[in-house]
């Protein structure tokens, strides 16, 4: 009878892969409706000052990027040293001034469902960070904003995990975007190890836009141009990259930040490989 009874509990949790059976139908069925154009996102990890948000939106609007990103919610692994935690309001303000007189569009990470309506007054898109991926009320109050929302996976979570939390958005009014950022892993060369793998795989089965981020998918500076362009190679449609006039001052993630000086270049490499592999499809 016990033997019976193992044998039962064995094939059901085989067959159900040890959780809930996948279930995303919504997402299989996403289409946009017309071929998504390049996307960029780029900016740095931790908006810091005025100065700065300056220096970085008069270099990266001279090419044509879909957003500026910068962090104005201070949280991190360890609580803050100083009183700063929370949203940075005055940040805020300056980032979206100086933005809008730039031209440019600025994507703002959500982290406390409290403050979705203050932070729509100045987002013109929104980040759900990896930490919050699965926070299903944040995801399904953010769907019936009309705006983009990015959805970051999780370091530990799987394909069917990720986009079984772009279900709730795609139920909603928003037009959502997929970022492969990179998993935990016993690799000790890289931070985080970014999947290509999940990017292609991604593309068989929703037209849902998905972009690669090689900063948070690496930590390495120095990896970052080949892990954006081999992603944008194995089907993104385009990337996230935390840029910073001086990485190595930067006050969040310095061996993460890549070159302003050189952002440029990459976005034009990248893009280069996008549109051929557009144009071959």
């Amino acid at each position: 009878m016990l033997d019976v009874l193992s044998s039962l509990v064995y094939s059901t949790l085989t067959r159900f892969g040890f959780g809930p059976e996948p279930n995303y139908q919504s997402v299989k069925e996403y289409f946009p409706g017309s071929k998504p154009d390049f996307i960029c996102i780029a900016g740095p990890c931790s908006i810091e000052s005025p100065r700065q948000i300056e220096t970085i939106a008069r270099a990266i609007k001279t090419k044509k990027i879909s957003f500026m990103r910068g962090g104005v919610f201070r949280a991190g692994t360890y609580p803050p040293r100083d009183s700063n935690f929370g949203l940075q309001q005055d940040l805020l303000e300056h980032w979206h001034r100086i933005s809008k007189r730039h031209g440019l569009k600025i994507i703002v990470e959500v982290l406390d469902i409290r403050e979705i309506d203050l932070l729509n007054h100045y987002a013109d898109a929104f980040q759900v960070g990896a930490r919050h991926m699965q926070d299903y009320a944040l995801l399904k109050e953010l769907a019936y904003c009309r705006k983009t929302v990015a959805l970051k996976r999780h370091p530990g979570c799987n394909l069917n995990e990720f986009l079984g939390a772009a279900e709730y958005l795609v139920k909603g009014k928003c037009q959502p975007i997929l970022i492969e950022r990179g998993s935990s892993t016993f690799m000790d060369h890289v931070r985080w190890d970014l999947s290509v793998s999940l990017i292609a795989a991604i593309k068989r089965i929703t037209g849902i836009p998905v972009i690669v981020d090689a900063s948070h998918g690496s930590g390495r500076r120095d990896l970052i141009e080949p892990l954006t362009l081999a992603g944008i190679a194995a089907g993104a449609d385009g990337f996230l990259v935390e840029t910073h006039p001086k990485p190595n001052v930067s006050l969040s993630d310095p061996q993460q930040a890549y070159p302003l000086k050189c952002f440029g270049a990459l976005f034009d490499r990248a893009n280069a490989i996008w549109k051929l592999k557009r144009k071959f499809k």
